[in-house]
């Protein structure tokens, strides 16, 4: 059963005054309980006592709720009892919840679904500021599984918070032993003070969060500083974004009829694949690609080289003439778009319009001269991917969509490397998006907030794309012939994959990430 133990939580010994009506509320409704507070010390010292194996990952926590979120399970799993948020009020006795032997938890309110999991494909979000659970219980474990790979994701909901204890609630193979309530029965109000619903109404309440802490806070309103700072840097904008694809005229020009169609039943892969300047991976690669567990009689492959400073060329061909007979077909291209760029600079944001319009144009040409009717997929492959998983292909096709990235990383369960997979989050356009496109080409930092990527939400099974990178991107063949290329000129301010991925979206095949599908680039 639940053991009669409160535990709270706050940085230090000294609570905010503001809290201490609520943290009293616990014990007028509950006599007799223990109480069991916790500070940033005290709780650092449990957790190094009792889960040695999980404190690396507790350490690396760049927030203090981050390591208050985790601790909250730990003592769950350690000792059972309640646990409560200092802006969470007790308005009812407890007695009711404390014979089971379920972990209890209770729904956020429907309000909350609609912003922060609808896009994570979550049917809902689980509140983790008031739970319950007996000691010992197998859940808390199943959810720490998650969180070692998801210390420097950018959301504090999905490091520790309520979207991964969603996404652990709902993979936990043993559903009976969760009893997960309602919204009104631990928060009744949403974040802007108002009730959740009026579907909920008759469930009974025995606490209320006031969202009064310090991790969340509303979006404010624009001030009048960054109102004209938002002016300027558009007017800059507008100035120097250069050509752009017409929005209207780009998505015309696909055919309608590929729009809607499934995903393709047959096998037949084409691997398409640009090169430049890569002899030192092509035998490698090719290596890789015999190791894959697929048919190489349904394997077509495609490479086209262009403006290589090395002996790309000529080390492909020698490379190739041994395997024309393993694989369905092998294609050769070349392609000069006469782009050139240091190496060592390729990434600086005033380069890349011009480097990834060149980069667009050998895809097309890939696409133009590479496919035909008998290929059902196209499996785009970078020559330094250097190790993806020998059933990658399957796994890709067995997602159900038409679109599909993996997670690439550098290292197993490292931060994501191709960060052109992403979805936006905060899609406002103020000062800061403005003054973030160079040249035609909005070019975030890494760190933005706005974006997630695949790294971010590795409690995810698949998400919904805008941005798709092409380290390794898996797409339904028949959208290619139908005229969805890789935009030449900015499509709505981004080209290239990320400009395909965007089109695709707005035609109503929105590209899916696998962020727990793991492919590997070589170190710049």
């Amino acid at each position: 059963m639940i053991p009669p133990i409160l535990h709270q939580t706050w940085k230090t010994d000294s609570v905010p005054e503001r809290f201490q009506a609520w943290a009293e509320s616990w014990t007028r409704h509950n006599p007799g309980w223990t109480r069991m507070f916790w500070n940033d010390r005290t709780l650092l010292e449990f957790v190094a006592r009792h889960y040695p194996d999980f404190l690396s990952t507790f350490c690396s926590y760049s927030k203090g709720v981050q390591r208050a979120d985790a601790g909250r399970y730990l003592l769950l799993h350690h000792f059972g009892g309640v646990y409560a948020d200092l802006d969470c009020e007790c308005v009812a006795p407890f007695a009711p919840l404390m014979a089971e032997n379920r972990v209890v938890l209770s729904k956020e309110p429907p309000s909350h679904f609609a912003g922060e999991a609808a896009f994570r494909g979550l049917p809902y979000l689980l509140f983790n500021g008031t739970m319950a659970s007996p000691p010992g219980h197998p859940f808390w474990p199943h959810l720490l599984s998650y969180l070692p790979t998801l210390a420097w994701a950018k959301e504090t909901i999905d490091a520790t918070g309520p979207a991964v204890l969603t996404s652990a609630q709902l993979s936990f193979p043993d559903q009976a032993s969760l009893a997960i309530h309602p919204y009104r029965l631990f928060t009744p109000l949403d974040r802007d003070g108002k009730q959740g619903g009026s579907a909920d109404m008759e469930s009974e309440t025995l606490s209320v969060h006031h969202w009064a802490g310090t991790w969340w806070t509303p979006q404010p309103k624009e001030s009048l500083r960054n109102a004209f700072r938002r002016r300027l840097h558009r007017g800059l904008y507008l100035l120097t974004r250069g050509r752009q694809l017409d929005p209207l005229q780009a998505r015309r020009s696909v055919d309608p009829a590929v729009l809607t169609r499934p995903p393709p039943e047959g096998k037949n892969v084409a691997v398409l694949v640009p090169v430049r300047d890569a002899a030192e991976h092509i035998v490698p690669f090719l290596s890789a690609i015999q190791a894959l567990d697929y048919p190489a009689e349904r394997i077509k492959l495609v490479f086209c080289e262009g403006d290589s400073e090395d002996r790309s060329w000529d080390v492909l061909k020698a490379a190739v003439a041994p395997l024309r007979s393993t694989f369905r077909d092998i294609v050769l291209l070349q392609l000069r778009v006469g782009t050139k760029f240091d190496r060592e600079k390729r990434a600086r944001p005033r380069l890349q319009r011009r480097r990834r319009s060149g980069l667009a144009k050998v895809r097309n040409h890939l696409i133009r001269h590479g496919l035909d009717s008998s290929d059902d997929w196209v499996l785009w492959v970078d020559a330094d991917v250097w190790k993806f998983p020998s059933d990658i292909v399957r796994t890709l096709m067995t997602a159900g969509e038409r679109i599909v990235v993996p997670n690439c990383v550098l290292a197993p369960g490292g931060g994501s490397f191709d960060l052109n997979s992403f979805v936006t989050i905060r899609p406002q356009r103020d000062h800061r998006y403005y003054r973030s496109v160079v040249r035609g080409l909005y070019q975030p930092p890494p760190d933005f907030a706005g974006r997630l990527h695949l790294s971010d939400v590795r409690h995810l099974e698949k998400i919904a794309l805008d941005g798709v990178g092409g380290t390794m991107l898996l797409v339904d063949a028949s959208l290619h012939r139908g005229g969805l290329v890789f935009p030449e000129l900015p499509y709505r301010d981004h080209i290239e994959t990320e400009g395909f991925g965007i089109l695709a979206k707005d035609l109503g095949v929105p590209p899916v990430g696998l962020p727990r599908v793991e492919i590997f680039h070589v170190p710049w």
